[in-house]
């Protein structure tokens, strides 16, 4: 694969990798804190589970609102003469986008529902 090809897989893929990234770092410290009686801790006020699900929804939710804008910005460079696999990437990294934004929301607000050990 050479440059071009692999930035345009990594373009397409970006918002897939911002959710596999949250939901690791979500479960990882989620059972950490619990499993050692750490979740009534405090960050700033807030709950230390609570305040680290918030921090890393939001910067997922920016990789992959990045994601979506840059392969839309690439979409509408491509002029008729690009070739078929060069649209059909751009359009696939903004779908799978913002599919992704869906989805990094649907894993982080339970969090802020129910408690943090439950």
């Amino acid at each position: 694969m050479n440059g071009r090809r692999t930035g345009q897989v990594l373009l397409m893929l970006a918002g897939l990798i911002a959710w596999a990234v949250q939901f690791t770092i979500i479960y990882a410290v989620t059972s950490t804190l619990c499993g050692r009686e750490w979740a009534d801790a405090t960050i700033l006020g807030v709950g230390s589970v609570h305040a680290i699900v918030l921090l890393t929804t939001l910067a997922a939710l920016g990789v992959a609102g990045w994601s979506l804008l840059w392969s839309r910005c690439v979409h509408g460079r491509l002029g008729e003469a690009a070739a078929a696999s060069d649209r059909f990437m751009s359009q696939a990294g903004a779908l799978i986008s913002g599919l992704s934004l869906v989805v990094i929301l649907w894993q982080g607000i339970p969090a802020f529902i129910l408690p943090a050990c439950a």
